[in-house]
């Protein structure tokens, strides 16, 4: 975190469902949302190409796992209780959200 602002990032549009968010968990947050699109991969990669692709950054994901401090996870539909823990003072650690 910088400057007392919570930083959501966003690594892509894996996930074929849209995510489910009101806007009254993103305002008065003091939120920044960061992402990486990953679109040309998404449509123009074979299933069997994403599909290893995902497994190969699980594989990275789980052997780096102990690196970061987790201070909780969620399902994608929880994402409102996700933001509010990820804003909350004295939060320790990530907040995952999960498909």
């Amino acid at each position: 975190m910088t400057s007392g602002r919570t930083r959501l990032v966003s690594y892509g549009l894996i996930a074929e469902e849209a995510i489910p968010v009101h806007a009254s968990a993103l305002l008065d947050k003091s939120l920044t949302l960061r992402g990486k699109n990953i679109g040309r991969w998404l449509s123009e990669a074979s299933a069997e190409r994403r599909a290893s692709d995902v497994a190969t950054a699980k594989q990275i994901a789980l052997g780096l796992k102990d690196q970061f401090e987790v201070a909780a996870t969620y399902g994608l539909g929880e994402l409102a209780n996700a933001l509010e823990l990820a804003v909350r003072p004295g939060k320790v650690g990530l907040v995952l959200v999960r498909p």
